[in-house]
């Protein structure tokens, strides 16, 4: 790694969003399973409270110093930041926030930068950007922050996209805020619904049919990148919502049945989706397989979970990786673009 001494990784936890829960457990994750060999790890929270870690479970909490993500211990010792680990989902982990601030004080960190974030947390661009590069998405209709539909509107979007379809906050994490829209007098309403979870727009999505499929891309380790076994994702809801992911309510299968074609086609998307949008770390994309057609991108997940649930954990080991060998090859990789 070229640094003589064991480097100080502040792992990144909390936020402003729906999934500070998840980030906490993907956070605590990464400190039980990092390499203390090479690695001197520390947990900071972010919250609305302000940016604090602490030395034991029991001790007070001590204030983090934003510009050097650094703190003075109780025995007088300070404590500077090498690089950030950020397992901070939704805002401001996802959206370019905290990549801006960590980017301007020249700290190294584990995802891409600010304005690769912001870009593909925003669902609307993220879909259109994949679509001007050939990769196959489903059809959408934008609604903007201005926009009041009426019936006219909704039945062009309806005659547009058909029925069901999704509608979707454009700066919305892990599901939250979704509706699947069955009748054409639903679709303002859940419109109205998504704009409650403070996006500025809103997307419409036509509903695409088939089987849905999950690909971990990481870095392999000698600057090039890793596609992971693919996972089936098994909802047992109308769709892979906030409940399917984290409260039990879906079952994944690693790695998925399928064949050797097919598992190579949405493995190679995967890394394409990747590409196409300057992702850095690890990522994962969500994809679903529509019989007769390529494989569709339907969620990028730049900040994927790791906790005991979470599906790139279960993916590396299917292969034989790890969770300290994985954290260390994201960690390594930062540390080299630097």
């Amino acid at each position: 790694m070229g640094a003589s001494s064991p480097l100080h990784i502040a792992v990144l936890a909390g936020g402003f969003s729906g999934e500070a829960d998840v980030s906490r457990r993907s956070a605590a994750m990464v400190m039980a399973h990092m390499d203390r060999e090479r690695f001197h790890p520390y947990l900071v929270h972010i919250d609305r409270d302000g940016w604090w870690t602490q030395e034991t479970d029991d001790s007070p909490r001590m204030a983090i110093d934003r510009q050097t993500l650094g703190f003075e211990s109780a025995n007088g010792d300070k404590v500077v930041a090498d690089l950030a680990f950020v397992m901070v989902h939704g805002t401001p982990g996802e959206d370019g926030l905290l990549q801006a601030h960590l980017d301007l004080c020249g700290i190294p960190h584990t995802t891409a930068s600010a304005r690769v974030m912001a870009t593909t947390f925003h669902k609307g661009w993220t879909t259109s950007l994949l679509r001007d590069a050939g990769l196959p998405v489903a059809r959408s209709v934008e609604c903007l922050s201005s926009d009041t539909w009426d019936d006219s509107r909704v039945k062009e979007v309806v005659a547009e996209l058909g029925l069901p379809c999704f509608v979707k906050p454009n700066e919305s994490g892990s599901s939250i805020g979704i509706s699947r829209v069955a009748e054409a007098n639903e679709l303002w309403p859940a419109v109205e619904e998504a704009r409650t979870t403070g996006t500025s727009t809103v997307l419409v999505e036509a509903l695409l049919t088939g089987r849905e499929f999950t690909c971990g891309v990481i870095p392999d380790g000698n600057g090039g990148l890793q596609a992971l076994p693919v996972t089936e994702i098994v909802s047992h809801n109308a769709f892979f919502d906030y409940a399917a992911k984290y409260d039990g309510q879906s079952h994944e299968i690693t790695p998925a049945e399928l064949n050797e074609e097919d598992k190579a086609m949405l493995q190679r998307t995967a890394v394409q989706v990747y590409q196409t949008l300057h992702l850095e770390g690890m990522a994962r994309v969500d994809m679903m397989m529509v019989e007769g057609e390529a494989a569709h991108t339907i969620e990028i997940n730049t900040v994927p979970g790791f906790s005991a649930q979470s599906i790139i954990p279960q993916q590396a080991a299917a292969v034989g990786i790890d969770k300290t060998s994985l954290i260390s090859r994201i960690i390594d990789d930062a540390w080299a673009r630097r």
